[in-house]
């Protein structure tokens, strides 16, 4: 799927760069918090992993310290989120170790443990084996414990200021703290030429069947490289892509929900009617959105024969309503909302003096193409769900190489 079109303003997919730039070049009374949200977002804390509490969503527990009598399932190697879980509950629980995430599944359910511990990026990825789609409605979270990780080492950057780069755009799956590791939901490669003003969006399905360096050369879906941090995720794009990543570009679903809100909505096209039950039905054309409205849009895929396909082309067109927003006197109007949105819910590994470059080139219309890397649906054992095959994407070679060949082709100026 490729399409090309002609956009006013900035380059889109850097939506939080964008606003930034904008926001400081602008000087006046918001010149301060500007500073500060661009302090931020350059300068990410560490990363941490979050240990759900899940029992049956019938279970009568309430919170944490309902379940301090139960027997908890737990994977190995867990010692110290039980230890973490210890210090929240003030008594020391009783813990049975099981060897995959559906065995954990399978002892809540069979009523072998009463509660489980399990990140909840693993959670959400159970329905998507067969036979395991009772886990999306019927375990429910209690708590959970925060594990402060190791810093990981900083992706190198190029020295100076480019004018052609490309930009990795990932969106995590989880609301609350930017820095909590998770799934990468969105996979988008920005190829971005300021001199020419044209840009190239390459998306990646999330369920692409891929390795990156974790896995030792053994395969699992793309979104389970966010679980290990962006660096598994870059890995990953470059080894199927054969390109070199500049910067990359971090949101999760609080800071895309609130910068949307905070702009007072986007209107958004959509190519077909559907229905995301208990959020809104979208019809054929044109549909103005909340944030949580446009999440919702951007995240389904059952809805379509196309699956992935559709949600990834879904993406791309908010993508596009947020440029088209950002780039209106909106953006000036909700300023001091924009900023709260952006600040703690965006990280980025591009230099403050990169960004700033960008001011001078941000205005004026912009060459925008798209194109979305296809593949064939499967069942596949993944590297961080053994036990059970899940729904992938094995990827199509012509159509990688396609990607690839854009990429490369565009990064070369030509």
């Amino acid at each position: 799927m490729s399409a090309s079109t002609k956009k006013r303003l900035l380059w889109a997919g850097g939506i939080l760069l964008a606003l930034v730039v904008l926001a400081v070049g602008m000087g006046v009374y918001y010149a301060g918090q500007a500073k500060r949200t661009l302090d931020q977002v350059t300068q990410p804390g560490a990363s941490q992993r979050e240990v759900s509490v899940y029992v049956l969503a019938d279970d009568p527990a309430q919170d944490l310290s309902d379940a301090a009598g139960y027997l908890f399932g737990s994977l190995a190697g867990e010692e110290e989120a039980v230890a973490r879980l210890e210090e929240a509950l003030g008594a020391s629980p009783a813990v049975e170790e099981y060897p995959t995430a559906f065995a954990l599944a399978d002892a809540l359910q069979q009523g072998a443990c009463g509660a489980v511990l399990l990140e909840e990026s693993y959670q959400l990825s159970l329905s998507d084996a067969r036979g395991y789609e009772w886990t999306a409605e019927g375990m429910r979270r209690l708590g959970a414990v925060s594990l402060p990780q190791e810093e990981a080492q900083p992706l190198p950057v190029p020295e100076g200021t480019p004018e052609r780069f490309l930009l990795y755009l990932s969106g995590s799956d989880t609301f609350g703290d930017i820095s909590t590791l998770s799934r990468s939901d969105v996979n988008i490669l920005a190829a971005v030429d300021t001199r020419a003003k044209r840009l190239l969006l390459v998306a990646t399905p999330r369920d692409f069947y891929v390795s990156f360096s974790q896995t030792g050369g053994a395969k699992d879906k793309l979104t389970h490289a966010g679980i290990y941090g962006i660096q598994a995720s870059v890995d990953a794009l470059e080894t199927l892509y054969g390109v070199e990543i500049d910067y990359t570009l971090r949101m999760n679903f609080t800071g895309f929900v609130e910068i949307i809100d905070a702009l007072g909505g986007v209107s958004v096209y959509s190519d077909r009617e559907f229905t995301v039950e208990n959020i809104r039905t979208y019809r054929q054309g044109y549909n103005q959105l909340t944030g949580i409205e446009a999440l919702a849009f951007a995240r389904e895929r059952m809805s379509f024969p196309e699956g992935d396909y559709q949600r990834a082309k879904n993406q791309m067109e908010v993508i596009r309503a947020v440029v088209e927003k950002a780039s209106s006197p909106a953006l000036v109007q909700n300023l001091p909302a924009v900023l709260e949105a952006v600040s703690g819910n965006f990280e980025t590994n591009m230099p403050q003096a990169q960004i700033l470059a960008l001011g001078p080139q941000l205005s004026g219309d912009w060459d925008i193409q798209t194109y979305t890397a296809s593949g064939e649906s499967a069942y596949r054992e993944t590297w961080s769900m053994p036990g059970q095959e899940l729904y992938v994407i094995l990827p199509d070679g012509a159509s990688v190489e396609e990607a690839s060949e854009r990429l490369r082709v565009f990064l070369k100026g030509e």
